[in-house]
């Protein structure tokens, strides 16, 4: 079935066919954009990809760490060019005009795109939190061992850490702690620890010293070996820390909500947080816009203006997204409207266009 269309036709096989059309043209724009930046990326580098040849897997690493970021900012342009592109091919060779003479409706068109749209989100999410994180941890934690940098820490028993020196095995050295009283607030002790071990649910500290402060005297004590239940003590982390962005949505909440406890400004875990339950609707709102836009342009045949114009929302709809997070990450706004801005914003300007061509 190409450029004629049977009224016998099956609606699933009208289903697989403009699947596969919409899945065609975005695998065709996708690449052109992937493509494209990547060679710009090869010859920006070209006189230090060929020095050597660790140079050279040294420039595959970051060209493969770039890929994950790369399809997150194109993907929503993408499926928004691909909707365009489909429904302005099935219009010039009016098939569009076949299926809707055979009682389809606009909205049952839209779902098989619709549904690989659902399958290109699923995959730029895994792409963006575990591709990503992945090769983050391959390539970049070995060779960034020794910059775990020293850490302050607020504990729940009114006490501040300072963890030293991290070492990614589990071990610690030159931890200190401060143990204060709020009403009225005065320092109650300092606890140095040469060095400790975490184990399974514990925290194993040797060489331990205290200083009391108490009754305007100050009292010593010495302990060997102390063991402290690990959820006693803040989070400690032993891996090069990875952006909020980069972080899968579960483990995002949780070690947000941890870090919240331990006083610490989570503003922009959870702008990122919401950034990443907005993401997947963005590729939706892209569908929808893109079947306003053919609607209008095709009963004018404008195609290639309907092109143009989605290029241009799509960068404006990057441009506010970026905006926003940005504010929200600085606390001027909320976190969820710093995520959720620019796609309510373009939610209404896609139901505008469907309503105004009564798809």
């Amino acid at each position: 079935m190409h450029h004629q269309l049977s009224g016998t036709v099956p609606l699933k096989i009208i289903s697989i066919y403009i699947a596969s059309e919409f899945n065609r043209y975005f695998l065709l724009f996708l690449s052109s954009f992937v493509l494209m930046t990547l060679v710009g990326n090869f010859f920006g580098n070209l006189g230090d990809v060929f020095s050597d040849w660790l140079s050279f897997l040294e420039f595959l690493q970051e060209t493969a760490l770039l890929l994950p970021l790369l399809l997150e900012l194109i993907i929503p342009i993408t499926v928004l060019l691909a909707t365009i592109a489909t429904f302005s091919s099935l219009n010039k060779n009016a098939e569009l005009l076949a299926m809707r003479s055979s009682g389809i409706g606009g909205w049952r068109l839209a779902f098989p795109v619709l549904g690989v749209s659902l399958a290109i989100a699923v995959f730029a999410y895994l792409s963006q939190n575990y591709m990503y994180t992945w090769m983050h941890q391959t390539w970049i934690k070995p060779e960034n061992a020794a910059r775990l940098l020293p850490l302050w820490k607020v504990g729940e028993d009114q006490s501040i850490y300072y963890f030293g020196n991290r070492q990614q095995n589990g071990r610690l050295s030159s931890i200190t702690s401060f143990h204060w009283q709020q009403n009225p607030y005065q320092l109650l002790g300092r606890t140095a620890i040469e060095r400790g071990e975490i184990q399974k649910n514990s925290w194993i500290f040797q060489n331990v010293q205290r200083h009391i402060f108490q009754d305007d005297s100050l009292q010593l004590e010495h302990v060997e070996q102390w063991r402290v239940e690990t959820e006693k003590l803040p989070t400690v982390p032993f891996d090069i820390p990875i952006s909020p962005h980069h972080k899968p949505l579960l483990d995002l909440y949780e070690d947000t909500l941890k870090l919240q406890s331990e006083g610490q400004d989570v503003t922009r875990h959870w702008v990122a947080f919401f950034q990443k339950t907005a993401y997947p609707f963005q590729i939706f709102i892209m569908v929808l816009i893109g079947l306003g836009l053919s609607a209008s342009y095709n009963r004018r045949g404008m195609a290639a203006e309907s092109l143009a114009i989605s290029c241009f929302l799509g960068i404006l709809f990057w441009m506010l997204n970026q905006i926003t997070t940005a504010v929200g990450g600085a606390g001027l706004i909320l976190p969820f409207f710093a995520s959720w801005s620019a796609n309510l914003f373009f939610l209404a300007l896609a139901l505008w266009l469907l309503f105004y061509n009564r798809v």
